[in-house]
């Protein structure tokens, strides 16, 4: 067909039900329903939105307050990486290089450096670069807010100080209203710096869904409302002086839904206390920085990815500071070059991927549209529950918000261990050539953790473990299943040693007394079990009585209690709890089971 032909060409409109029924032959029958999941916010996602799924209300006005021109939009946001290092020259020296190569915004940690004696010194040279500043580390911010003078610091904008409740600090009324004291010093010496921030990300960390992570959000932020009231505050003053900080995880549209609600639902809080509707844009104040709960040290350069995505995800929701962390933070080998990667992930998503030139991206999408309309109405109705049983400080004492986090936690591990969900190198896809570090600087509860440990102590044995794969019959036959096998042992360390294709009770015997393992893995056809399995289980005891043998594929039932009667261990298959099956097996090298 030439060009011009095409030009004059049209798809023919279809209806929903014509998708529904292509879809369904597609789908061999099993119908439509089978294709939506559940989330861990216990939302049900379709395969399809349409503009009937969309809420009923003017989406751009509710998403991206005063639009009307109240206040000036902008899509661009600023590159918050905090740069920490082991000696103050060494921190001006490293924050002056980043701020020449591209970010745009004072970010740093003091770490263990001495605060007190030069952070005034230190913030007097990095004004000349005429930037906003970006602490929400608890030892940085103090130090800012403790200093003797703030005569040269007159003017500075940006975000100063910490979440003491969300990190555990100071979760009771007498430690609030110390940290408050110190925020209204700070609003004395730098009024145009936000210092009330609220922090979901050690939520987050712990495994909080992305409701939660907003209702605990929510609660926090109308706690320091009503304890800045009590202290006289006017709530205008009150509402611009707060921060709200998020973590991004890597469920994509997830998080695009998270912090796009968030804003909406924060307007009604604000709106309740009667904040006028024109205060209420100026004062609605986010960043966001990238997962680690996601994070692994296995396969650690995939987090490069992890934390691109994420990005993304945050800057398509609107977010006006971003961290993106750098992918070896969790085993604590940051270097110039990570910090380089993760700063030019943004960089390239502003000024390549042109994100900075484009106001809400997501408003429109019948699905981004949909799924921040239902995160909003369960972290709603989360929040109120929070508010109903006394607020975030009563849920924090009596343990109900870490229990509730904790189901969820749980729920995600068990998905990884049974490959429900996927994390590239952790639990699918490892890489048996790499090492873990020995440390790990982070101590947080990270999904990867139960994986990184089964590989540590596979890395801790005196000789690396190797299972052998006995392929019964043809190579094509039995291949899927060894492949499977492989990649299930890789996730523990254990390495995989594959026969030649086994015809004959000679060949599997040849095999073993060849390699003389101490566990096997019989791979083959069901009926091929059927007929041989006992005489392969007898034949390789009769080598040695200690040699584990379990099999490729679930044990049917009705076949367990005899299997098992004939000497079998078990199985490897599809869908198993991998952290139980090869905590089990590890034992197997752990207990000096080797054949000498």
């Amino acid at each position: 067909m030439k060009l011009s032909d095409m030009k004059d060409q049209s798809f023919s409109r279809r209806t929903l039900t014509d998708w529904q029924a292509a879809a369904e032959i597609a789908l061999k029958g099993k119908g439509i329903h089978s294709l939506h999941t559940n989330t861990y916010e216990n939302i049900e996602l379709k395969p399809l939105y349409t503009e009937e799924d969309v809420p009923k209300r003017d989406r751009v006005r509710d998403y991206i307050p005063n639009v009307e021109g109240k206040v000036e939009l902008s899509p661009k946001w600023f590159i918050a990486q905090p740069i920490k290092r082991e000696s103050w020259g060494e921190l001006t020296s490293a924050l002056k290089d980043v701020l020449s190569r591209g970010q745009n915004c004072l970010s740093f940690s003091i770490g263990e450096l001495n605060g007190a004696k030069h952070v005034y010194e230190f913030m007097k040279e990095m004004r000349e670069f005429d930037t906003p500043i970006f602490s929400i580390d608890k030892k940085t911010s103090l130090s800012i807010h403790r200093m003797e003078t703030f005569t040269e610091l007159k003017g500075m904008k940006g975000i100063v100080g910490f979440d003491p409740l969300s990190e555990g600090e100071w979760s009771d009324k007498d430690r609030l209203d110390e940290w408050l004291m110190v925020a209204e010093e700070g609003d004395i010496h730098l009024p145009d710096v936000k210092t009330l921030i609220v922090n979901s990300v050690p939520y987050h960390n712990k495994g909080a869904s992305a409701t939660q992570e907003l209702a605990y959000a929510l609660s926090e932020g109308v706690t320091y409302i009503d304890a800045l009231k009590e202290k006289g505050w006017a709530l205008e003053k009150a509402a611009e002086k707060m921060h709200f900080h998020f973590s991004v995880g890597s469920h994509f549209f997830m998080e695009i839904a998270k912090i796009r609600a968030f804003k909406k639902l924060w307007q009604e809080v604000l709106s309740s206390y009667g904040l006028a509707e024109e205060r209420i844009s100026g004062s609605i104040s986010t960043s966001a920085e990238t997962s680690q709960f996601n994070k692994s040290t296995l396969d650690s350069y995939v987090n490069m990815l992890r934390g691109g995505g994420e990005a993304f995800s945050a800057i398509l929701a609107g977010v006006d500071y971003l961290v993106v962390t750098p992918f070896n933070e969790v085993s604590g080998e940051v270097n110039p070059f990570s910090e380089r990667i993760a700063r030019n992930t943004q960089l390239i998503l502003g000024e390549e991927a042109h994100l900075d030139k484009v106001i809400d991206p997501g408003g429109g999408s019948y699905y981004v549209e949909w799924l921040s309309e239902e995160v909003g109405k369960l972290a709603w109705k989360e929040f109120q529950q929070i508010d109903e049983r006394g607020g975030i400080l009563v849920s924090q004492a009596n343990g109900s918000i870490q229990e509730k986090i904790n189901k969820v936690k749980e729920a995600r591990i068990h998905d990884l261990a049974t490959r429900k969900n996927s994390m590239i190198g952790t639990n699918i896809y490892a890489n048996l050539e790499e090492s873990l570090p020995v440390t790990s600087s982070i101590t947080g509860e990270r999904l990867s953790l139960p994986f990184e440990s089964l590989r540590s102590r596979a890395q801790k044995l005196a000789s690396k473990p190797v299972a052998g794969l006995i392929g019964l019959g043809e190579l094509k036959t039995h291949k899927p299943r060894a492949d499977f096998v492989k990649g299930f042992l890789a996730t523990g360390g254990i390495q995989a040693h594959q026969s030649k294709e086994c015809w004959s009770k000679e060949d599997l015997l040849h095999f073993v007394e060849e390699t003389r393992y101490s566990y096997y893995v019989v791979c083959g056809k069901d009926e091929e079990y059927n007929d041989q399995l006992s005489m392969i289980v007898e034949s390789i005891h009769g080598i040695d009585s200690a040699i584990v043998i379990d099999i490729a594929g679930k044990i049917p039932e009705e076949s367990k209690d005899e299997w098992d009667r004939m000497g079998l261990n078990g199985s490897i298959f599809n869908k198993q709890n991998m952290l139980e099956k090869l905590d089990q097996l590890l034992t197997i090298w752990e207990e000096g089971k080797d054949i000498d």
